[in-house]
């Protein structure tokens, strides 16, 4: 009888041994996947550091790139406004002169132009030619059609500044006529020279170079 007491201590002991064990096992297990989840946390807090750290880096360097070429923007302005003296003035970063109580045919103009240290103006943007016009109205200038620096004289159909570039066509630079809804240029062999026409929100029109207008000049 005493033996199998020892016996059945010995067995509860054993099973006792063996459920420890097996909490030991699920507490190692659980400790375990703590220490991977906390790995996980603290492996994505870094990356997201990381992220954020290089994020904020890009920002300060557009800011400062910004910045500089504010800047730069703001000493051009400034040393074209200083060079940009009367009668000239600064346009969209254009240094501008509209003569419109001196007419004369496109030859004149432009030797006029030269007169006064300039050419006649090159408008190749649609932005400049936006600020342009609105100069024009602003100033109570928007009482003369202008001549401006492009022609087709010697390459009939193709036009070109002063400088050899080609005049762009189409919108929103060539106006669409006056009655005929006809996209300039219309005007053939007699017509060769730019004007900003007055009577359609001065849009390019090509008119005969002989005519009288005013001018805008740009200074070189």
């Amino acid at each position: 009888m005493a033996t199998f007491r020892c016996v059945q201590l010995l067995v509860l002991a054993v099973t006792a041994a063996a459920q420890s064990t097996q909490v030991l096992q699920e507490l190692s297990n659980t400790l375990l996947l703590n220490q991977l989840a906390i790995s996980n946390v603290l492996a994505e807090r870094d990356s997201g550091v990381r992220v954020m750290r290089q994020w904020l880096d890009e920002l300060q360097s557009n800011i400062t790139s910004e910045c500089r070429r504010t800047r730069g923007q703001e000493e051009l302005d400034s040393r074209r406004a200083l060079e940009c003296v009367r009668p000239f003035t600064v346009v969209h970063d254009r240094c501008i002169m509209v003569e419109s109580k001196t007419t004369g045919n496109w030859g004149d103009m432009k030797k006029f132009c030269q007169q006064q240290g300039g050419k006649m103006v090159k408008v190749d943007t649609d932005n400049f030619m936006y600020h342009l016009v609105r100069f024009l109205h602003d100033n109570g200038l928007n009482v003369k059609n202008y001549w401006v620096g492009g022609s087709d004289e010697g390459s009939e159909g193709v036009f070109f500044w002063d400088d050899g570039t080609r005049v762009k066509m189409g919108t929103p630079f060539w106006g669409d006529g006056t009655g005929d809804q006809i996209q300039e240029p219309d005007g053939g062999a007699t017509q060769n020279c730019i004007i900003m026409y007055k009577d359609d929100h001065y849009f390019f029109f090509d008119l005969p170079c002989h005519d009288s207008h005013g001018v805008i000049c740009e200074r070189m």
